[in-house]
């Protein structure tokens, strides 16, 4: 039997009465309304005689939305339904109930059936009852064509319906002027999504709907098929494929070049930080590059789906009040930072440089031999690049032999440069060229064995004297002891043989029995400390064996 897919919730029957007792519990600017999921401002009542009552709503699973925006200077109070399922109507009439007055109330509502009627049936009895009641409908998703009755979908666009309205309903306008407020946002905005993944109900077992390397171009909120499906592409072609479907397509939004324009790059579940700063650059350069001016900017989950892995962008067209309604304060927990990014972004500082006395110079002296063995020492190292990535898939992430590769090239580059003859500039060039190429553990690693072994140099302890002021740095500063299975593992024995008086190839067999020995050792360190030791038993440090390739490679050249 297929399990259901992996949620952090208890009984999925439950997960949205305890999503509404967690709310309460942490945010505390919100009320409950008797037992429903009704959540509203906690200071409600104070507001009701003074100001508009905006209320919205839908199904639950598209967290923060609706209960995140509960708060002055947007809703007043937001209705939760089942996971996707529209919140019944005599919910919305007590949500209308219990913090209408006199001012009235406004309904914003995303454009679904069952959303439509039982909103619509609670605005019916409310307004029978005496309170006056307005409702906006927002359709926002360009990713379909219209068809029949039903019209386009509701989706992430309805938040700045939200804000339009709140800033309205804050600064005491009437309700004709708060729902006149809410139309103008809605009749400017169009949006569009992409999912790489589908979202997994509570209970349900795990979609496979989208296999291998496809997205759905226009996926809804809800799971719903979208335009079509395709292979993946690069993120500034996905950008250009939701912004055409929202500005290019007769029928939607239409914007004149020069217009300014509010951008909401909204997270569908799963997508990381990452992403979703990639695709806020994109979606900037590709308005930018049509002539529109995007000046307000919200980027986070916004309206989402689930878990589901995917992105959605929303345009508003911007004029002098809607503008104004956006940069309004409010103190819905969900807003977020609103950016401004009118105009250029701050220009990049200088290049930070090292005083000019600190900077080693080398005498230009050359040294045929040592250069001759650095050279062999890269080359042979570079080579054995297959066996590193495979040793280091096995038993860390998978990039040691990569890393060690570009270290090695980038050495190999600039050896021509090096001052060969002088030990000390030649320690510090070769620490100037790991740590412009290399990064991570490793290249940090090599860099402050380099620059100690540098010092050491200079002060006269030569050779074997200088490696051994190396790895004990290397030892200080990365705070590990021989037999963990690292790189020292092979370095200890090359020290010790060096400053027994071994040359370089007695050095060169101590660094590769001891790496070699690193087979039989349980990791202490190191991205293998996190491996269980049954997967990398028999299989030697990557690290260490990369110390081993260099020097035999440099001591064949001796």
């Amino acid at each position: 039997m297929t399990k259901p897919a992996k949620k952090f919730l208890n009984k999925p029957d439950e997960a949205v009465e305890e999503m509404v007792q967690g709310a309460i519990l942490y945010e505390r600017s919100l009320t409950r309304i008797a037992d429903l999921h009704v959540l509203a401002r906690a200071d409600y009542p104070s507001k009701q005689n003074s100001n508009v009552a905006i209320i919205s709503g839908g199904g639950s699973g598209h967290e923060p939305a609706h209960a995140g925006f509960v708060g002055e200077g947007m809703l007043t109070a937001a209705v939760l339904g089942g996971v996707f399922a529209s919140p019944s109507a005599s919910a919305v009439l007590s949500a209308i109930l219990a913090v209408a007055g006199k001012p009235g109330c406004l309904l914003i509502v995303k454009n679904y059936t069952g959303d439509r009627l039982n909103f619509g049936i609670a605005l019916e009895k409310a307004k029978a009852a005496g309170i006056p009641c307005e409702m906006v409908i927002v359709s926002d998703d360009c990713a379909l064509e219209e068809k029949g009755v039903t019209g386009r979908r509701g989706i992430a666009g309805t938040i700045f319906v939200h804000k339009a309205a709140g800033a309205a309903a804050s600064a005491g306008k009437p309700l004709s002027e708060v729902a006149g407020a809410a139309r103008a946002a809605a009749a400017a905005i169009g949006s569009m999504g992409i999912a790489m993944t589908p979202c997994n109900l509570p209970g349900a077992t795990p979609s496979d709907r989208l296999s291998g390397y496809e997205i759905e171009v226009g996926m809804g909120i809800h799971g719903e098929p979208g335009a079509h499906t395709q292979e993946c592409v690069a993120c500034d072609d996905m950008v250009e494929t939701m912004l055409a479907a929202i500005l290019d397509k007769p029928g939607y939004l239409k914007v004149a070049k020069g217009t300014e324009v509010g951008v909401l790059v909204n997270n569908l579940g799963a997508a990381s930080t990452m992403e979703m700063t990639v695709v806020a650059r994109a979606a900037i350069a590709n308005l930018e590059k049509r002539g529109l001016k995007p000046t307000r900017m919200l980027v986070g989950p916004y309206c989402t789906s689930l878990d589901m892995l995917g992105v959605s962008l929303s345009l508003i067209a911007l004029d002098g009040p809607l503008t104004a309604a956006l940069d309004a304060p409010t103190a819905a927990p969900a807003w977020g930072k609103l950016h401004n990014i009118s105009g250029a972004p701050n220009p990049a500082g200088p290049m930070p440089s090292m005083p000019a006395e600190s900077i080693v110079k080398g005498n230009g002296s050359k040294d045929d031999k040592i250069a001759a063995m650095i050279a062999a020492g890269t080359k042979a190292l570079a080579a054995k690049e297959p066996e590193l990535t495979d040793w280091d898939k096995i038993a860390g992430d998978g990039d040691c032999g990569y890393t060690m590769k570009r270290g090695a090239e980038k050495v190999l580059a600039d050896l021509p440069s090096y001052s060969t003859g002088d030990g000390f500039a030649l320690l510090h060039a070769l620490a100037d060229s790991v740590s412009a190429s290399m990064g991570g553990t490793s290249g940090a690693l090599l860099e402050i064995a380099l620059r100690a072994a540098a010092g050491a140099y200079k002060e006269g302890k030569g050779w074997a004297g200088s490696l051994a002021a190396g790895v004990d740095a290397m030892m200080f500063y990365g705070n590990g002891q021989p037999g963990m299975r690292t790189m020292l593992d092979a370095l200890i024995p090359m020290k010790e043989a060096a400053l027994a008086g071994g040359d370089a190839k007695a050095a060169a067999a101590a660094a590769t029995k001891g790496a070699e020995s690193t087979k039989t050792m349980l990791a202490l360190a190191g991205r293998a400390n996190y491996v269980n030791e049954e997967a990398y038993k028999g299989v030697p440090d990557p690290g260490a064996m990369a110390v081993a390739f260099f020097f035999t490679g440099l001591a064949d050249a001796a």
